[in-house]
């Protein structure tokens, strides 16, 4: 008896609005652009109009969760964790559907719901995974989407870092964390949007990439929530505000301030004694942005380790992608676009970092 090669495949995870159908679409468009038979299965309850081609669509054929609020009168959490309950009561039945409509060489992307409990405090969305991966053959390689634009502030970005490795843990599989929506932090500075004002980093994307070492973003934690401007002249103000300073400085010294310091200290110690989470910066209007980070992911779930032979695009695509000095220029580029000088003059020299 012959052993049926597996299949390999994306499961997409992350909060709510981090950008998984928007990643399914882009990822699924560049798979076939490299010869590769992409299909989306659409997991998410809550997610009833797709704007892709998906070969299976949960919402048309299993459960939606607008109906089975009105039905049970749950509330959305409840309502979508009883929504993933059914698909895992029924996964036998819907793997056969599955499988009905894909190949046998068929790359697949499964777009997952965001909400946290899904992950944290409830094991359907890993039993769904693990049994999928038996049931379809699958090699599975989970890509977690972190919004960007958490860089720009300290206490968001440790909380989601702090999630990652949760849902790292949670899952169990091989894993690429990636930071999702970076053409619309780049975009929104250049196009001079509203809220642009509030987007800086306190630190090089490097850093973030990398996520070490995350008690250096303790000191930015008051200006979380501080708004930014682009005028120098009101930067010089603020600095110059004997006051404002003096308000600032109680604030820092208050209980409730030092209560929060000592929760994102000890949030930060969780993700730097675990170690697990790095990312990678994606642009999905960028084909080199998204090819860099499909490597990634080729290599966890093995693809590139497979026995077939490569077509044309693979070998170009694997001749482009597999040099790693282009990882700085890309880093560099970012950070470049997205970091305003003059902010970095005060909050490393001085008033924002006292």
């Amino acid at each position: 008896m012959v052993q049926q090669s597996p299949r390999f495949g994306i499961a997409v995870v992350g909060p709510p609005g981090s950008g998984k159908t928007t990643f399914c679409d882009g990822m699924q468009q560049y798979l076939r652009l490299l010869g590769r038979k992409a299909k989306v299965i659409n997991l998410d309850p809550a997610n009833e109009s797709l704007p892709l081609e998906a070969a299976y669509d949960v919402c048309r054929e299993a459960v939606t969760l607008q109906a089975v609020c009105e039905e049970t009168q749950l509330g959305p959490n409840g309502g979508l964790i009883y929504c993933m309950e059914y698909i895992e009561a029924h996964l036998e039945e819907i793997a056969q559907a599955i499988e009905q409509r894909i190949q046998a060489d068929s790359y697949l992307l499964l777009d997952f719901p965001g909400q946290v409990e899904l992950y944290t405090h409830s094991s359907c969305a890993r039993n769904i995974l693990h049994r999928l991966e038996s049931l379809l053959q699958l090699r599975m390689t989970m890509v977690q989407l972190i919004d960007f634009q958490y860089c720009t502030d300290a206490s968001k970005f440790i909380s989601a870092a702090l999630l990652g490795t949760t849902m790292l843990l949670r899952l169990e599989l091989p894993a690429v964390s990636v930071l999702s929506k970076a053409d619309l932090v780049t975009s929104s500075l250049e196009e001079g949007h509203d809220n642009a004002s509030n987007m800086f980093l306190p630190m090089q994307v490097q850093f973030f990439t990398e996520c070490l070492n995350l008690d250096r973003l303790l000191p930015f934690l008051d200006t979380s929530n501080l708004a930014i401007d682009s005028n120098q002249d009101l930067w010089d103000a603020l600095a110059d505000d004997d006051e404002y300073q003096k308000a600032r400085q109680r604030r820092r010294q208050s209980r409730l301030q030092q209560k929060f310091r000592k929760l994102h200290e000890s949030m930060a110690e969780v993700v730097q004694d675990f170690g697990l989470l790095s990312f990678v910066p994606l642009d999905i209007n960028s084909a080199e942005s998204v090819g860099r980070v499909l490597a990634k992911i080729d290599q966890a779930n093995g693809y590139v380790f497979r026995g077939q032979t490569h077509q044309v695009n693979e070998a170009l695509f694997n001749s482009a992608i597999g040099q790693n000095e282009s990882d700085f220029e890309c880093l560099a580029n970012i950070h470049e676009r997205v970091a305003a000088p003059e902010h970095f003059q005060y909050l490393h020299g001085g008033w924002l970092t006292k």
